[in-house]
């Protein structure tokens, strides 16, 4: 009587994260993006630049343009569903708020974070 017992709640348990993961998945929308812009500053090579940026939609996004500074624009013919791409801005470039735009439709601003920096953290220059 416990196996059976057992056996319906662990079904059940199997069940509800299935489901969780095909409901989750049919809520994302078909054209999306995500910019992760870094400003990353170390003792080392100074400070240095990125921009990720990452489609998160269930559609390929096309023509994107990233204008990482004044007169700094990059671009990208296809970015696959779940794929992520990183941008660097020139050494010359005047550095302050990074803008994307896709042909279809996407426009999204985002300015440079730095990350957390302390002592035994890879990245941190110490």
């Amino acid at each position: 009587m416990k196996t059976i017992y057992y056996l319906t709640i662990g079904f059940s348990i199997i069940i509800l994260v299935g489901l969780f993961f095909i409901l989750n998945e049919q809520n994302k929308k078909p054209y999306s993006l995500e910019i992760d812009a870094i400003k990353d500053s170390t003792d080392i090579t100074g400070t240095m630049y990125r921009v990720k940026v990452t489609n998160t939609g269930t559609n390929p996004l096309t023509g994107i343009n990233v204008t990482l500074g004044k007169g700094d624009i990059q671009t990208m013919d296809l970015l696959e569903a779940g794929q992520s791409f990183f941008f660097y801005p020139k050494p010359e470039t005047n550095i302050s708020i990074v803008k994307v735009t896709t042909t279809e439709g996407i426009e999204k601003e985002s300015d440079y974070r730095s990350p957390f920096k302390g002592i035994g953290i890879p990245g941190s220059g110490r």
